[in-house]
Formats: C-alpha cells, sequence, structure tokens
C-alpha cells in the first residue's frame, strides 16, 4: 500500500449545492479513484452511461468510483470502506447540512490510513447573510464556514448584492473564496486543500487522545464492558485482546466503533501474554477513563 488515502469533507447549509458539486465530481474524475460517502443516494443524479452496478448500500461507477450510502455510523461506515480490498485515490465525505464539517475531517487525524486533505465548504450567496442571523441557525452556519479550507461562493447568478456578500464572507474566515454558479468549479483546486491538519480553532492534540489498558492476569468481562458503557461521552474507536476471567483460555477480539460493541473468540490464549486494550476519543472522555484506570 502507497501510503494513507487523502481524505476531504464537503459541507455547506441545506440547499447550498454540496450535492451538486458532487456529481460534477463524479462524472469528471479525471482518472482518479474517488470513494464518496454521502447520506442518501437519492439526489444524486448519476448519468446511465457511468452505472455500473447498484448494489443496496454502494454504487459502482464505470470510471472506478464508488458511492457508499453512511449507515448507523459514519465511523463505522469508514472504517468498513478501508477494509475493502481495492485501493482508492481519494475519500470523499458529503457532510449533512447542519453537520460540523471540521470534525468530521478530524477522523483522518485519528485512522492512520487517511490523512486530512481539506474541507471544502459550499456557501449559498443569496441566503448565506440570512442565514447566518437566524438566532436558530446561525452558530451552525459560522462553525462550517469558519472550518473551511475553501469556501466555494455558490449561486452568484442569485445574489441581489454579490460584492457586499464576498466582503462579509471573506471576514468571517481566512479560507479563500471561489465563486461560481452550479458549483461549476475547476476540480483540481479541490484538491491538496489543508491549511492547518485539524480544525483551526481545535488542534488535534487538544481535543483527541488515546489510552491503552494493560491486565497481566485475566479481567472481570463485566468491569470491561461496563468501563465502555459508561464512558461519559463518545468513544470513536477501541480494539484490544483481553483474556477474561470467565473464559481464561480463550482470546477475545474487543473491537468497538462508536457506541457498537463487538466481541468475538479469537481462538486459544496461548502465549499471548497479558490482555491489551486501546481507544481513541475525545480528550475530556479518555481523561475520566484514565482516572478510572486499575491495572
Amino acid at each position: 500500500m502507497s501510503g494513507p488515502i487523502p481524505f476531504t469533507v464537503i459541507g455547506g447549509f441545506l440547499g447550498a449545492g454540496k450535492t451538486t458539486l458532487l456529481n460534477r465530481l463524479l462524472a469528471d474524475a479525471g482518472g482518479r479513484r474517488f470513494a464518496v460517502l454521502v447520506n442518501d443516494f437519492g439526489a444524486l443524479d448519476i448519468d446511465g452511461r457511468l452505472l455500473a452496478a447498484h448494489g443496496g448500500d454502494t454504487i459502482a461507477l464505470a470510471n472506478g468510483c464508488l458511492c457508499c450510502t453512511i449507515g448507523d455510523s459514519l465511523v463505522t461506515t469508514l472504517l468498513g470502506l478501508l477494509e475493502r480490498p481495492e485501493r482508492f485515490d481519494h475519500i470523499v465525505v458529503e457532510a449533512s447540512g447542519v453537520a460540523d464539517p471540521g470534525r468530521i475531517a478530524d477522523l483522518a487525524v485519528l485512522e492512520p490510513r487517511l490523512v486530512r486533505d481539506g474541507v471544502i465548504v459550499v456557501v449559498d450567496a443569496s441566503e448565506v447573510r440570512a442565514r447566518a442571523g437566524d438566532r436558530r441557525l446561525g452558530d451552525t452556519v459560522m462553525r462550517q464556514i469558519q472550518a473551511a479550507d475553501l469556501l466555494l461562493l455558490n449561486k452568484t447568478d442569485l445574489a441581489t448584492d454579490l460584492a457586499a456578500v464576498r466582503c462579509w464572507l471573506s471576514m468571517q474566515a481566512a479560507a479563500p473564496i471561489l465563486e461560481c454558479r452550479e458549483a461549476d468549479v475547476p476540480l483540481d483546486l479541490l484538491f491538496g486543500l489543508d491549511r492547518h491538519g485539524a480544525t483551526a480553532a481545535s488542534p488535534p492534540s487538544d481535543r483527541f487522545a488515546s489510552w491503552s489498558y494493560e491486565w497481566a492476569e485475566p479481567v472481570q468481562r463485566d468491569a470491561v464492558l461496563a468501563m465502555l458503557r459508561e464512558a461519559p461521552g463518545e468513544i470513536l474507536r477501541a480494539k484490544g485482546i483481553v483474556r477474561f476471567a470467565d473464559a481464561p483460555d480463550r482470546r477475545s477480539i474487543l473491537h468497538v466503533v462508536g457506541r457498537r460493541l463487538e466481541i468475538a473468540d479469537g481462538g486459544p490464549w496461548g502465549d499471548t501474554g497479558g490482555s491489551r486494550l486501546v481507544m481513541l476519543g475525545l480528550r475530556p472522555v479518555l481523561g475520566s477513563l484514565q482516572r478510572e484506570q486499575t491495572t
């Protein structure tokens, strides 16, 4: 395998033009094999000549690209994609209209098979200032804008005060602004954007952490499960080989993605040594677990 896969997030408020941009990307991949994660296939307008196969939660395209719907969890879907045998040149996530694209992009910090390539935020030139000024929506809109490595000022043909919108937008974030209509932009400008390696307002070293547990002797199953299930927040990922007291001769393979926990039998314990469990998550969560650790 030739290094980590670039990971790009397309964000922006509802109706800004994210899916239109994604359709352009899929239709003109330029020889690159994109894997695209979306919430729903319904809005994608895939040319029938491009469609190679439709398999439930995936659509394979004749140009080598693949679309996957996001299932119960973005993290679960992303990890499943990374386990597929085929190698993709780039992974793109279309964030929901109310999501924080910066936080999604930070998943690349936790996963060594990915490298953060940037956040593209699509902005509706005719609506963005009104949305930002709405007390119910403003925080979401501003968080998206400030997470951007590139701002696409879309629907410029619908804005009656484009110069004022452009000036206002330039004062909200440091990202370059690219004006467009119907998300029609040179696609090569969308990649290699990463300005800061993670959300500018909160570097990954402050937000994320890992913590490992080791037990020399068999450990009580209930104690480990309680530690995982009662964590005061979200554990993004955990994995380990554990020797439980109720099955001391067997290797138990433990895997957690979000709130989904799986334990599988890994065969005889043999000379594996002590149990080991590694967790990845938000620092406040792991900080609390660290204080409770007993080995």
